[in-house]
């Protein structure tokens, strides 16, 4: 468990590293594009596609970093009313069903980036090899399937139901927060 908790850290300071980064330079970029636009009256020919750049890395990374932290779209109701073993089996069909889905997915991406790079296609402003961008979808991809293969090993390993390696499933009866809301107000 030590190797898995030491990869999943090394994979943490990668995501939020890249994530912060990016959107901090794609916010700086647009203000700056539309400082020069409305100042100068022209503007900056490479920022948009930078910023494009930025939003492909963005949104894959960000699709890792969702599935760390048990943020991704799920449909719980059944789910939740669940008993503890019932959601453990669910558990491992959804940890181990979309880990399955999306090394498949991060294989076609994959494909598809390698064509990228063979047929030596370039941006049209600043001529980077298009390759050097849209390797991050398999990137992301790839740091997905490893979240979910880590809830997977985990839920194994661990009695508790885990919806990620790092977040634990907790549900909360309605009625319970509603008089505990109350008992705080009152």
């Amino acid at each position: 468990m030590d190797f898995l908790n030491k990869l999943n850290d090394i994979i943490r300071k990668f995501e939020e590293y890249v994530l912060a980064y990016g959107v901090m330079v794609m916010a700086s970029l647009t203000i700056i594009n539309v400082i020069s636009r409305n100042f100068f009256g022209q503007g900056l020919s490479f920022a948009t596609e930078i910023n494009e750049f930025l939003i492909v890395i963005v949104t894959f990374l960000g699709t890792s970093y969702a599935a760390r932290n048990g943020r991704h779209i799920r449909m719980s109701a059944f789910f939740d009313i669940a008993n503890k073993k019932i959601k453990k089996i669910l558990t491992y069909i959804m940890t181990g069903g979309t880990a399955l889905i999306m090394y498949y997915v991060t294989y076609l991406s994959a494909i598809y980036v390698f064509d990228v790079f063979t047929s030596g296609r370039m941006s049209p402003v600043m001529r980077i090899p298009l390759a050097f961008i849209w390797i991050w979808v398999p990137i992301g991809l790839l740091m997905t399937d490893i979240h979910y293969t880590l809830a997977f090993v985990k839920n194994i390993m661990e009695d508790d139901v885990w919806i990620s390696f790092e977040e634990q499933s907790e549900y909360e009866d309605l009625e319970t927060a509603m008089s505990e809301d109350d008992s705080l107000i009152s």
